[in-house]
């Protein structure tokens, strides 16, 4: 789904310091039938429906439908945001809705769209708003990554998944997967990585002095907790090729002067705790950007298929400022590029990660990114 906060929505007023969407103050937008009723892990959008103009970048999709917001969960926007672009598919899309990505594909070099993520990690300087990395549509920027991209296949057209076939620990224990267990869904809007306790309790239990996190605090059931200290890399499986993630990735947050959150959390479709049906073919893992910041990443709507790609040594020293504006892909074609100003992910309140009201983290879980608003849709924040 994509929806911007509306001119009336004083829930959206009190939260974002971003421009709010005016009905009236487009000649181009006309109303539908129809309501906005999304809901994400961490709040929830209602609003009424629409149709206008929206560009990004070079791309611009005539009478694209979206939702305008009339409220919005409390602290669900911030810092200079206006709303959310859904980069799912459409059986997803709560408003039925050709997602805007599907049809400004029409244009692009390639059917696709891709991620680098910067870090910020040890620095009392970062603002909210910072410069996250770089989206580009209809391709990829090959100065950004080394070697080929591995694409994998997509288990089914629905959320981008792939079979994900170990955990581990960089030098240590490797956890096969097997079956449904080892369906990902990989993910942009989310922080951490969710999977099933059975692998997690396993994959933690390598690690000394980690624990389950309603040990140390009782709002912690579906978290793990880790000593602050821990110099772990944790190791992924995808198309045969294992992919580390650094070790200060695996820290989500810190929790008290000795324990710090672990970036895998429990998410058990099969529990009966969890709001997600487990006949909807949901996956049992979601990726988010804990391990994304450590690979370049290639959502391939046709043959549909999600890729990876070594980034190159040196591109996380690009650091607070960002890459370069642009992107080329291998043929020389300067590709539609945003550069993501992102907002900062905070896994706190911890509760609200792992589900809540009707559909939880997963119910129209799919990629999203948070757009500024300004005469035409023309930032992001990853």
């Amino acid at each position: 789904d994509l929806w911007l906060g509306g001119s009336t929505c004083t829930s959206c007023d009190v939260q974002t310091t971003g421009h709010l969407f005016s009905e009236s103050g487009s000649s181009t937008f006309n109303t539908v039938p129809g309501q906005l009723n999304v809901r994400y892990g961490s709040g929830q959008a209602v609003g009424d429906l629409g149709t206008d103009n929206v560009q990004l970048g070079q791309f611009q999709v005539t009478a694209q439908t979206f939702g305008v917001a009339t409220r919005v969960s409390s602290n669900f926007l911030s810092g200079n945001l206006s709303g959310l672009m859904g980069l799912g598919f459409q059986n997803l899309a709560s408003t039925g809705a050709t997602p805007w990505w599907i049809r400004a594909s029409t244009a692009w070099t390639r059917p696709q769209m891709s991620f680098y993520f910067t870090r910020f990690r040890n620095t009392q300087r970062a603002n909210e708003d910072e410069p996250g990395g770089q989206f580009t549509m209809g391709g990829t920027n090959s100065s950004l990554y080394d070697g080929d991209i591995n694409f994998i296949d997509l288990v089914r057209a629905q959320y981008w998944t792939v079979p994900m076939t170990s955990l581990g620990i960089s030098g240590g224990r490797s956890i096969s997967l097997s079956g449904s267990t080892q369906n990902a869904a990989i993910d942009t809007g989310t922080t951490l990585i969710g999977g099933p306790s059975s692998v997690l309790d396993q994959f933690y239990a390598s690690i000394p002095g980690a624990a389950r996190g309603d040990q140390v605090d009782g709002s912690l059931r579906d978290y793990y907790v880790v000593p602050c200290s821990a110099n772990v890399q944790a190791t992924l499986t995808f198309g045969g090729q294992t992919y580390t993630m650094s070790s200060s990735d695996l820290i989500a947050g810190t929790v008290s002067r000795s324990y710090c959150l672990g970036a895998f959390f429990t998410l058990d479709l099969d529990s009966g705790s969890s709001p997600i049906p487990t006949s909807s073919s949901v996956p049992s893992w979601v990726v988010g950007s804990a391990f994304l910041k450590n690979v370049y990443t290639v959502f391939q709507a046709e043959p549909a298929a999600v890729g990876f790609a070594t980034l190159k040594d040196n591109v996380q020293s690009f650091g607070p400022i960002g890459v370069a504006g642009f992107s080329v892909d291998e043929n020389g074609n300067t590709n539609g590029t945003i550069i993501g100003a992102a907002g900062v992910r905070r896994p706190i309140p911890i509760p609200s990660l792992s589900g809540g009201g009707e559909g939880g983290l997963l119910r129209n879980m799919a990629l999203w990114f948070s757009v500024v608003l300004a005469t035409v849709l023309s930032a992001v924040s990853i």
